[in-house]
Formats: C-alpha cells, structure tokens, sequence
C-alpha cells in the first residue's frame, strides 16, 4: 500500500514538473515577419517594427510573454522558417490552404487588406476582370498570397513572374517587362507614394474584403493553446476599440516620413 502512495505521488510530481517546463516554454516566442511590408511591418536597420508588430509586443507583454522579433530574411525565407519550426509567430499574412499545413491562424483578423493590380498608366482601360489578363505578362511578389480566387488565377499563368521585392516588382512595370503587378493595397500605396510615382501607375483591379491574419507555428498552438486563445482574445478586443486602425495609421505615417527623408 505503501509503495502504491509513493508511485501516485511520484507520477503527480512528475506531471506537475512536466506542465511547468510547458507553462514555462509558453512564455518565450520568437516572432519574424515580411521584411517590407509597411505599414504592417518593415525591416529598419536590423530590427523589425510597424503596425503588427508594435500590436503583437503589446498584447504578448499582456500575456506575460517575452517576444523575441528577428529579421530572418527575405519573405519566402521567413515563411520556411516557420516551416522548419524555427519561429513561433508571424503577425499580419494572409490565411491560405498552403500555409495552414504549418500554421495556426487566429479567429480574429488583423485588419483589412485589399488586393489590386497596378499597370502602366493609361493602360487599363479594357481589364474588368481577371480574365482580360490571362495574355498579358505579370508578377507578385515572392512568396505572397493574396486569397483563394487570386491565388487561383496566378497558379494557372504560365506568363507570371514570381520577384522578389516590391521595388523591383515596380522597376519591371516601368520598363515594361511586365504589364501588371498583383499587391496589397496599402503597401502598394506607400511605396507609390514615398517615391511619387503617382502618374506612372494606376489600379486596374481592386478586391475588397481581404483579410490578413496572425499565425502562430503548429507546434507552440499545440504545446501553448491557452497562449493563442488569450492572443485571439485581446487582438479582437484591441480590435473593437480602433487602436489596431490607429496603429496601421500611425507606422504609415512614419514609414512615409522616413522614406522621404532618406531619398
């Protein structure tokens, strides 16, 4: 009977020693993101900061969770990061089939994205649809999603081009190698603006209601769900009060500032 106490005692320490090396595991996340993708995030210097990362460190902290922000590299090579389990986090990317075979995206979205296509100013008159581009050459850049009707179309051009950078996405429209460009809006819309490209470009194509998620790695959802249901929580309540719109507003500001002060 004895011995039967010991083995019950041993196994309930054992367990709670196992859930403190968890619980204390949850509360270290390494996070990576698009390296230039304002105003959501931007590499500046060697650190990462924008509007999703500034949110992110703000309810971790909440949370007690010390994030961890790390440049990583181009876009494609963040998400194999994460992919290869070397990350635990990346904030503001759009959900899709692919990406869902390593990541757990939140309930909430981030914000609101919408995708367009640019061309050459003057030359869009004919496009309505995605259709009236199927002839024509294009890129996106590499390693972006941008939904399941876009991400469709792209998959099925032989013609399109996969860059990398949003500056050389542009580069190649402006010198006609390309005749249009896939991209969310926003970022499109700061890099148009800070170097007044205005009358060079123009949208062809806008899609409404695209959403960018957060997304943590299948293995910290798996090992910490009660650190992703808390994040999912707090990002929606953030969400209803407007601070994530005044935070998007905010980083474009200063990304725009920046990017003018430094031509």
């Amino acid at each position: 009977m004895m011995y039967k106490k010991l083995f019950l005692i041993l196994v309930l320490l054992s367990s709670y020693s196992s859930n403190a090396v968890e619980d204390e595991s949850c509360l270290q996340i390494n996070v990576s993101a698009h390296p230039n993708y304002p105003p959501f995030h931007w590499k500046e210097g060697d650190q990462l900061t924008g509007a999703s990362i500034e949110i992110s460190k703000r309810i971790f902290e909440g949370l007690g969770v010390t994030a961890n922000v790390g440049y990583q590299g181009p876009w494609k090579r963040v998400l194999r990061t994460a992919e290869l389990g070397k990350i635990d986090f990346i904030p503001a990317l759009k959900n899709s089939v692919e990406r869902q075979q390593y990541l757990t995206f939140t309930k909430t979205a981030f914000s609101n994205n919408p995708v367009v296509v640019y061309m050459r100013k003057g030359e869009s008159s004919n496009i309505n649809r995605l259709s009236d581009l199927s002839t024509r050459l294009g890129s996106i850049n590499a390693g972006d999603k941008h939904g399941d009707e876009i991400d469709s179309f792209i998959d099925q051009q032989s013609n399109m081009q996969h860059i990398m950078g949003i500056d050389h996405n542009f580069d190649m429209l402006s010198l006609k190698r390309t005749d249009y460009f896939v991209i969310g809006l926003f970022v499109a819309e700061d890099y148009i603006q800070a170097n007044d490209l205005s009358e060079e470009f123009e949208v062809a194509l806008s899609f409404e209601g695209q959403l960018v998620h957060n997304a943590f790695t299948h293995a910290y959802a798996g090992k910490c769900p009660h650190i992703v249901e808390q994040f999912d929580h707090k990002l929606n309540e953030l969400k209803q009060q407007g601070k994530i719109t005044s935070a998007l507003i905010e980083f474009n500001r200063q990304w725009l500032k920046k990017s003018k002060e430094s031509r």
